[in-house]
């Protein structure tokens, strides 16, 4: 029998969540070590590398999606030619892509005296890391691309399992070795640059296990796209939605490193791996379930879509506010008992994180909808909002330092991401009225705001601002987040039917499962 789109969420979510509670300890303790062998610098470095190749990336043109949405249909209904045509155009595709990035990668290095023209590490150093960054973006154009139908299907967790391993194994060496290491910079290169070809291997094993009749040998991705032109017309569509996310989540932290240094971008990266954890599970989690929405619109139940949606979409507002409030309320006191005192930010520029992280996550459950119905149409949103956030930056930048960096983010995504694309979703894919979207959500926000009035005055009475173990910080992290869990699951679960469907699914599952 073939499995549901629920079984399949579920597996996702099972590796998800084995891998993130490994990576939770790994990467903070791993953490802690490169600041030792390595130093602020690099790890600044690293982080800034990575969001110059994030503007390069933006020469993918969003073919990835594009594809994905073409590829619900032959899966539902097992067209196996059909299938190879579309990823052999993909692959095609990809290929020219990566041409660009390899010239556009020439051109950038050639700017790195300038931009980097402040670090206190020799310049060669810049050039590995970001030529490492550029192996791993190539081999996944050239070769990994395939795993695409894995990810279309419902079974990215095959996939997680091939990255999240390898990314296990790598931090596990970092940790043991570095102290032992004559040269722990040079050893980390080349220990990313060999799991990178070792997890190549095992995914395309994977991807060649799962789907043996997968094959774009003898197909010729041109004349493909002469069959689905509609491909490059959604393409274009998506490649200025992806504009705004390189700006977002790439240029911003430049800007920051524009008005701080790299010692600054490396603390705040701090406060963002805590949350990113987080960010990423319920990601992995949740994304899953883009390939059911695409099947589920796809079947026609009106009744079912929407229901299904305020399920999702609560869902995820609950957990995310519990995890994200217990994160404001104890990430201080974390960084300083794990790095020390003089690691920790400002309580506004934390406050400003949380507020960023929460529209980052509860907006996907939009996202995935917009993308289920194809919804790619209104190219001048992001245009616009990569515009007020560039302006808003700079200028709020120039009044607060990198605090107002961030805020000129939340101000660019408050207007489209909170206010448009909810219209665009309920205008254009639900046909219904925006108020049905905007009522809730608003009486949600006005909870979750009152409820951070009171979680404030009740932790200031009995919280601690220094902790002197991580036994007692495991103390009092128990206490705060079972306060807020109970607070927020009871008031969810009170006047939201979304979050009593989930809850009713989950028991449902359960039942299944042990009974």
């Amino acid at each position: 029998m073939p499995e549901s789109r629920t079984a399949k969420s579920l597996k996702n979510a099972k590796v998800s969540f084995f891998y993130y509670f490994i990576f939770l300890i790994l990467s903070f303790w791993s953490r802690k070590v490169f600041f030792d062998y390595l130093g602020a610098e690099i790890t600044g470095l690293e982080s800034t590398a990575s969001n110059l190749f994030g503007v390069l990336n933006l020469a993918e043109l969003g073919v990835g999606m594009s594809v994905t949405y073409f590829l619900y249909k032959p899966l539902f209904n097992k067209d196996i030619a059909t299938i190879n045509k579309i990823v052999a155009l993909q692959g095609w595709l990809y290929r020219r892509v990566a041409a660009i990035i390899i010239v556009a990668s020439c051109i950038l290095m050639a700017f790195f005296p300038l931009i980097f023209k402040d670090i206190k590490v020799p310049l060669w150093n810049a050039y590995v890391v970001f030529s490492v960054l550029l192996l791993n973006s190539l081999i996944g154009y050239f070769i990994n691309y395939r795993q695409i139908v894995l990810n279309t299907d419902q079974k990215g967790y095959k996939v997680a399992r091939v990255t999240q391993a390898t990314g296990v194994v790598v931090r596990l060496c970092c940790i043991f070795l570095f102290p032992i290491v004559p040269n722990p910079f040079l050893f980390y290169i080349a220990l990313n640059v060999f799991s990178t070809l070792f997890s190549c291997w095992w995914l395309n094993h994977t991807i060649d296990s799962e789907y043996p009749w997968l094959s774009t040998k003898g197909i010729n991705g041109k004349k493909v796209l002469k069959e689905y032109p509609d491909v490059i017309k959604k393409t274009k569509q998506v490649f200025i939605h992806r504009i705004t996310s390189v700006i977002l989540f790439n240029v911003t932290p430049l800007l920051m490193y524009a008005y701080s240094s790299l010692t600054i971008v490396a603390y705040y990266a701090n406060y963002l791996l805590i949350v990113s954890k987080f960010r990423d599970v319920i990601g992995m989690a949740y994304n899953s379930m883009g390939a059911g929405i695409g099947n589920l619109i796809a079947s026609g139940d009106e009744k079912k879509i929407r229901r299904v949606f305020w399920e999702l979409y609560d869902s995820r507002f609950c957990i995310a506010f519990i995890v994200l409030l217990s994160i404001y309320f104890l990430s201080h006191q974390f960084i300083a008992l794990w790095l020390g005192e003089e690691y920790v930010l400002g309580q506004v520029i934390l406050l400003l994180l949380i507020i960023n992280q929460s529209i980052f996550i509860t907006r996907l459950t939009v996202d995935h909808y917009i993308n289920g119905y194809g919804l790619f149409k209104d190219v001048w949103a992001p245009m616009v909002e990569g515009c007020i956030n560039i302006v808003a930056a700079l200028s709020f930048g120039a009044l607060m330092g990198y605090a107002g960096v961030i805020l000129g983010n939340i101000t660019s995504q408050l207007l489209i991401i909170c206010i448009w694309k909810p219209i665009f979703l309920f205008r254009d894919g639900f046909r219904d009225s925006v108020w049905s979207y905007f009522r809730p959500v608003i009486f949600r926000y006005s909870v979750i705001t009152a409820d951070i009035i009171a979680f404030t005055l009740i932790f200031d009475l009995f919280l601690p601002s220094r902790m002197n173990s991580y036994i007692e910080f495991a103390f009092y992290s128990a206490i705060v987040f079972l306060i807020i869990s109970i607070v927020i699951v009871a008031e969810f679960c009170t006047f939201s039917q979304g979050m009593r469907d989930f809850i009713l699914r989950l028991k449902g599952i359960l039942q299944h499962k042990f009974v």
